[in-house]
């Protein structure tokens, strides 16, 4: 349930978990494959939910899959290598498909493109920080509707580029 939150700030996470641990099939013979969880999760939402367009589940299994692969850990100390392996000019170019994961890549190109981090109430800076990168994309590159039609999986891709300095 947290990771449901926590991953996809699920409205109806709690509705789920007690579907799920109430469920018969988890009481009487333990949940077995992918298709049983998916049922008992599509059940659990409510009607206006299930009407929309994509399967109730899809959040659920792409937070299970983030949460097992470690993938948050892994995109942060990914940018972290990728950027002390940049030689000054090098370009590094992150692609997201997942907004939690977009706001981790704004962030840590945010905090090294930071000439100070002194309080602003300073009246001189004490810090020495020096930005680290500079941002070639202020807005995350995204795809065109044209190209969204052909390909509907590049609708949720972002783009965001930086510069070693």
């Amino acid at each position: 349930c947290f990771f449901f939150f926590f991953f996809f700030k699920q409205k109806t996470a709690y509705e789920m978990l007690r579907s799920l641990v109430g469920s018969e099939m988890c009481i009487r013979d333990r949940i077995k494959t992918t298709t049983e969880l998916s049922e008992i999760i599509k059940q659990s939402v409510p009607a206006f939910v299930r009407r929309k367009e994509k399967h109730p589940a899809k959040k659920t299994f792409q937070a299970i899959r983030i949460y097992v692969n470690d993938e948050i850990n892994e995109l942060k100390e990914g940018l972290g290598t990728a950027l002390t392996l940049l030689d000054k000019g090098g370009r590094l170019s992150v692609i997201s498909f997942h907004s939690l994961e977009d706001r981790i890549v704004k962030q840590k190109f945010k905090d090294l493109s930071k000439e100070c981090i002194c309080p602003p109430d300073f009246p001189v800076c004490v810090c020495d920080v020096k930005a680290k990168i500079k941002i070639i994309t202020k807005k995350p590159i995204t795809e065109t509707d044209g190209n969204i039609i052909k390909n509907k999986r590049s609708r949720s891709a972002k783009l965001r580029v930086c510069e070693k300095i």
